[in-house]
């Protein structure tokens, strides 16, 4: 008797513990989810941030190396992105379902980055969601992308299995529009080549995916430089209705202040200047990328800048080429 007694008090403890930590009693009762452990960072009222890893995908993280939204609006449950792999995928439905007793009904796929949106197939039951110039990305380049994935992966790469390419079948168009919990625009990053950004209309949460890092200097392989900026000015304009209350999450890192996309700009724009003043003084394309002026060290020495710098040289050549006269 004593020891049931002091079973039924381990019991109760470890379910009062659970509810204290926001455990559903689903999460309780219910068997261990597949991996990776993924984090839930509340940033407003039924809204979470769902913190990948900072870098490049690899074996270690499993290619969780961009950031997902989860918000909550009455029955339906909304991801901004959906992981790197089906298994991913699969991971989220279970760890969702067990943190909050509810399933995902809708994923978003905010622009064709594989690491972002290869999780669809491990939520079959939800709604696929994406801009149709989205989705024609993800069908034109997702088979390249795969590939190269399936090679930095490693030892991880069994996450995608055979065929891990599911294209969203809803479809947004136009400019800018409305869904769910959300207000989205569509803003160029390359030729050819958009990215949806979005805004929690409740909340003032702003998740901009592929034009925002975890902090300069930011990611600039695939894109037009030019672009990213002029799209980053945009959101800063579009987000002054909000002020000091916006918040932004890009591709990785937390939540950041409003200020976010100005100060990336600011990177890219400096970055630019400095590259075309080291052409006119005629510095060797081959030579290290110089400090930026006004820059942290940890931004000037990180790796992504070196890459960057390589970026802005041939950018600023080709438009100066075009631009002379012929």
């Amino acid at each position: 008797m004593v020891l049931q007694s002091l079973f039924r008090c381990a019991v109760a403890l470890a379910h009062g513990l659970g509810l204290a930590l926001g455990l559903s009693p689903l999460a309780l009762a219910a068997p261990a989810c597949p991996g990776p452990v993924i984090r839930f960072e509340r940033l407003a009222d039924g809204v979470w941030l769902l913190p990948s890893e900072v870098g490049d995908a690899d074996a270690a993280n499993r290619g969780v190396v961009s950031n997902l939204v989860l918000v909550r609006q009455g029955a339906r449950w909304w991801l901004l992105g959906s992981g790197p792999s089906p298994a991913h995928g699969r991971a989220l439905a279970c760890q969702i379902r067990q943190r909050f007793g509810h399933a995902v009904t809708d994923v978003v796929s905010p622009w064709a980055r594989p690491e972002l949106v290869l999780g669809q197939q491990g939520l079959p039951g939800a709604r696929r969601w994406a801009h149709v110039e989205v989705a024609d990305a993800m069908r034109e380049q997702c088979p390249g992308c795969v590939a190269r994935l399936h090679e930095r992966l490693g030892a991880a790469a069994a996450d995608l299995g055979p065929d891990p390419i599911a294209v969203p079948d809803h479809l947004l168009r136009g400019e800018t529009g409305r869904l769910g919990p959300f207000r989205w625009w569509l803003l160029p990053r390359a030729a050819g080549r958009s990215l949806t950004v979005w805004r929690h209309e409740a909340s003032a949460t702003w998740v901009a995916p592929g034009l925002l890092a975890a902090a300069p200097p930011g990611d600039g392989r695939d894109a037009d430089l030019a672009l990213l900026y002029s799209g980053l000015l945009r959101l800063a304009e579009l987000a002054r209705v909000d002020g000091p209350a916006a918040r932004w999450v890009g591709e990785q890192g937390g939540a950041q202040r409003s200020d976010a996309p100005a100060l990336q700009a600011r990177y890219w724009h400096d970055l630019t200047n400095a590259v075309g003043a080291a052409i006119e003084l005629g510095a060797d394309e081959s030579a290290p990328a110089q400090p930026l002026p006004g820059w942290p060290d940890a931004v000037n020495r990180h790796a992504w800048h070196a890459l960057n710098w390589q970026r802005a040289w041939r950018q600023v050549e080709t438009q100066r080429f075009d631009a002379a006269p012929k």
